[in-house]
């Protein structure tokens, strides 16, 4: 936070990680003013320093780079859960001025414990023109699934809206990979999705339905999406990618479980 008189602006800072009394703290505001302070006795890692700048003509000073030594440190990582309800005030705009008819909402929280890799490695694979190092791990129970893309339901949750049958779905595909010094293909990691099925029509339906175009909010864990319009007719699919959580090695930080929330809102008044 900072507070502002009449020449002087007053911030308060956390100590970095690793920083000692006697260290040299650095710092470059978003105006390019820059600062370097003795950290005074007491000053650990964690605790407030107070550091006095001179305020900007306008606008709020932040700290854009800080040093310690002269040695760059990295930039805070934010806060998800911050970060999840800055989010949230932005996309229940939508969410609340939709009335109760046309909007339904489903949630699921799945374990994936019993999919905890027994070992993971660091190797290199290629990705279009580079080489990338990914972290891998090894799920046994998959072993035996098919290798054809093909996806096994790992959980879901049924919901209506509009008259129409859908389901939120979580499923799992096996990929191959292989380890140092070992086979080719040998181990077996785990990639997850998010999938909303709209159910196919009854066998012997005189008349096809036609697609239905909605709105759809997904929070998984600890990542979100924005309101998404999408149309699906019956028996279609719409899949989420969960980016850098979509292999079940990367779900450790959750302890290997994934709550999910969905909102769905009709894209037309019926």
């Amino acid at each position: 936070g900072a507070k502002q008189s009449r020449r002087l602006l007053v911030m308060f800072i956390d100590v970095p990680h690793g920083a000692a009394p006697g260290d040299r703290l650095s710092l470059v505001t978003n105006s390019n003013q820059n600062l370097t302070v003795l950290l005074p006795p007491g000053a650990t890692p964690g605790k407030k320093l107070s550091v006095t700048l001179p305020a900007a003509a306008a606008g709020e000073i932040s700290i854009v780079r800080m040093m310690l030594n002269g040695v760059e440190l990295p930039r805070p990582t934010p806060d998800p859960a911050a970060l999840l309800k800055a989010h949230r005030q932005q996309t229940d705009g939508h969410w609340l001025r939709v009335g109760p008819a046309e909007k339904c909402e489903t949630r699921f929280s799945f374990p994936l414990s019993a999919f905890r890799p027994t070992s993971s490695q660091t190797v290199v694979e290629p990705f279009g023109f580079w080489q990338l190092s990914v972290v891998r791990g090894h799920v046994p129970i998959t072993e035996n699934w098919a290798l054809d893309g093909a996806a096994t339901r790992l959980g879901g949750s049924p919901f209506a809206l509009g008259g129409v049958e859908f389901e939120l779905a979580l499923e799992g595909r096996a990929v191959p990979w292989t380890p140092k010094d070992g086979a080719e293909g040998a181990c077996r990691d785990l990639e997850i999705c998010l999938v909303v099925r709209r159910m196919p029509q009854a066998a012997g339906a005189s008349e096809a339905k036609p697609a239905l175009a909605i709105w759809l909010h997904l929070v998984a864990g600890d990542r979100w999406s924005g309101w998404q319009r999408v149309s699906l007719a019956p028996g279609e699919v719409f899949e989420y990618d969960l980016a850098d959580r979509r292999y079940i090695t990367n779900l450790a930080p959750l302890d290997y479980s994934l709550g999910v929330h969905l909102q769905v809102t009709l894209a037309s008044p019926q």
